[in-house]
């Protein structure tokens, strides 16, 4: 490998891989997955970043491997710094991350110890992160869009609720309370627009269908981001104290477009986001005659410009300039 620095992903697409493909071009950190049969021996230079996705790299979230691999890129790079999509899952005593997540914190805390400079995209990660190592130079940066930084906001908005992600995260909002969705645009006047691939779930798209949903695919990031830009709405289904970190709600925010929150809780403020301020609290929210989408768009837009894609590249230049001291 000839370049001077690299960033390391997890196999396969998706938002980390588009996140860290953005990041890497103005850093000139080319993207390399990393997998266990991965030969880095030959790999040198000035930095290695290293995107951290636990399920990414292993299907149960316990790559163990990684970590032994780390410490070698140590002793081959000036620096290397972790990116911490993920930390751990936390879930019931049924389900297998209750049973894993003490495996799953050794390996993140392993590869916190590991780093010489680090970031999160949470301030509830970046807490558990200082309390295991508080001196290591790092940065808290919600995530970026993947689909553009529009350089205005400003123009009219088409009475449109976009329904953007993947299929995955497009069936919770479709199934959210039953299909709310659809009684709330039909209320409300609004138009459905789906954007993402297709669905496997063919009764779930005979649904969409009926209910007249506009639904264009999967489309480049430009055409997402002209799309984004005259839609008064987008939904996800997403936790509060989690939406910093969701790439959907980056997208939303970036455009100015009313993010529509779709969760159990909203009495909290986390990542300096409010309910009805920076996104509206359910559809149930759109019942008040007072909410004003472009405004909350607005207020979603200035949230999200202090940590956009030249703020994320200035913070790394940074770390990785702190951390050669």
């Amino acid at each position: 490998m000839t370049a001077s620095s690299i960033s390391f992903i997890p196999p396969g697409s998706g938002g980390v891989r588009d996140f860290a493909s953005l990041i890497g071009t103005p850093l000139h950190a080319p993207l390399v997955e990393l997998t266990q049969s991965t030969d880095t021996s030959g790999m040198r230079g000035d930095f290695a970043l290293l995107h951290f996705s636990g399920y990414g790299f292993q299907k149960r979230g316990v790559p163990t491997w990684l970590v032994g691999r780390v410490r070698s890129l140590r002793s081959q790079f000036k620096s290397v710094g972790v990116v911490f999509h993920e930390l751990f899952a936390t879930g019931p005593v049924w389900g297998s991350a209750f049973w894993l997540h003490g495996y799953q914190k050794r390996i993140a805390t392993q590869l916190l110890m590991l780093s010489d400079f680090w970031l999160a995209n949470r301030e509830k990660s970046a807490q558990w992160l200082l309390e295991q190592r508080a001196a290591t130079p790092h940065r808290v940066l919600p995530v970026i869009s993947n689909v553009g930084e529009p350089a205005s906001i400003e123009g009219p908005r088409e009475r449109r609720v976009v329904v953007f992600g993947s299929p995955v995260m497009r069936a919770q909002v479709y199934r959210w309370a039953d299909g709310e969705i659809f009684r709330s645009a039909e209320r409300h006047g609004l138009a459905i627009h789906d954007i993402g691939p297709g669905f496997d779930d063919a009764e779930l798209g005979q649904r969409l269908a009926q209910e007249k949903v506009v639904a264009h695919g999967k489309l480049p990031a430009d055409e997402v981001s002209a799309a984004l830009s005259t839609a008064a709405y987008g939904a996800l289904v997403y936790p509060t104290d989690y939406a910093s970190k969701s790439g959907i709600f980056a997208a939303y925010s970036s455009h100015g477009t009313c993010p529509i929150l779709l969760c159990r809780k909203y009495d909290e403020v986390n990542d300096g986001l409010r309910s009805n301020v920076h996104y509206a609290a359910g559809f149930e929210a759109l019942e008040n005659p007072a909410l004003d989408a472009q405004a909350i768009g607005r207020q979603a837009r200035g949230w999200y410009e202090p940590h956009g894609l030249d703020a994320q590249v200035a913070a790394l230049r940074s770390l990785i300039s702190e951390a050669r001291r």
